[in-house]
């Protein structure tokens, strides 16, 4: 997915000069390409944050459309006082592109996951979040971002993701991926390989994907859970302050009954190491995970 990032924002550069990429000392072999093509449209700040923050707001108030790259802890939670007020408090159309969603940075350890960055990026106002699932999201969202007079945050795994999605999908709207009846798994992400391989073995729950997190259709919502009397929300996030708090806070103000169960990743901070695969069995959002929550509720 990274690539096709990457791929979006090479083709804005080329066309447009006004276009800026700044990196925090990530990216070189995504970006290389760039940096030899349109030299004086990239800059990397290294390992500062905050003057990262500081330089895109800068050039964005001149005028500038700029990207920010950089691992998701990097990028909004070690800089955050620069992204409130610098960036979001301004409503700047900054474009932050963050690697790493949820535990896909496994084995490296709580310091490069993101499993409250959904939580952290919505504290914030005016800030659009798109947490795309594969290759064909990634470019809608990047589209949707350029086009954005706010400023938006793109979480997208770690690299090599297959493509799920037809070309002509809009993702400002809920996707469905498969009809059902009573059930329906909402999801987003990284989570995608898992919630797709539990589908197989759930032949009347719906699964629909929705990458629009924030702001997400709110009438399309609406619509999902009165056609629904159970809602399974699947996400590589914290149960609190992810998508499932989202809607379940959306059905409490429309005052709508709606079951909503969200399969999540509980609220503690993750000591066991392994690779992505490993750690999803053991937080209970794979798989096989998925299909006993749902048949079992």
């Amino acid at each position: 997915m990274r690539n096709s990032a990457a791929k979006k924002v090479y083709e804005y550069c080329k066309e447009n000069k006004n276009g800026f990429l700044i990196s925090g000392d990530a990216g070189f072999g995504v970006w290389e390409e760039f940096q030899k093509d349109m030299p004086k449209q990239y800059i990397n700040t290294g390992i500062n944050e905050a003057a990262m923050t500081g330089l895109a707001a800068g050039l964005a108030l001149s005028g500038h459309k700029v990207f920010i790259y950089n691992i998701i802890p990097f990028l909004i939670m070690r800089n955050y006082e620069q992204v409130r007020i610098d960036i979001a408090y301004q409503n700047l159309p900054v474009i932050f592109i963050g690697i790493g969603s949820g535990i896909t940075y496994a084995p490296s350890g709580m310091t490069h996951y993101s499993v409250e960055d959904i939580a952290i990026a919505k504290s914030m106002p005016n800030l659009n979040i798109i947490s795309p699932s594969d290759p064909v999201q990634v470019k809608k969202a990047m589209d949707y971002a350029v086009e954005s007079k706010n400023p938006t945050f793109i979480r997208i795994s770690r690299s090599g993701e297959p493509v799920v999605f037809d070309e002509n999908i809009d993702i400002c709207k809920p996707l469905h991926v498969k009809k059902g009846e009573a059930k329906a798994i909402i999801f987003h992400g990284s989570i995608v390989d898992e919630v797709l391989e539990a589908a197989k073995s759930l032949d009347d729950v719906a699964v629909i994907s929705m990458p629009l997190i924030a702001p997400f259709d709110e009438n399309e919502v609406e619509n999902i859970f009165k056609q629904y009397t159970k809602i399974y929300v699947v996400e590589e996030h914290f149960e609190e302050g992810g998508l499932g708090t989202l809607l379940s806070d959306f059905a409490m103000k429309k005052k709508i009954r709606v079951d909503i169960e969200k399969i999540a990743i509980k609220n503690h901070y993750i000591h066991e190491i392994g690779n992505c695969s490993y750690l999803r069995e053991k937080l209970g959002i794979d798989a096989k995970s998925i299909v006993q929550r749902v048949q079992n509720g």
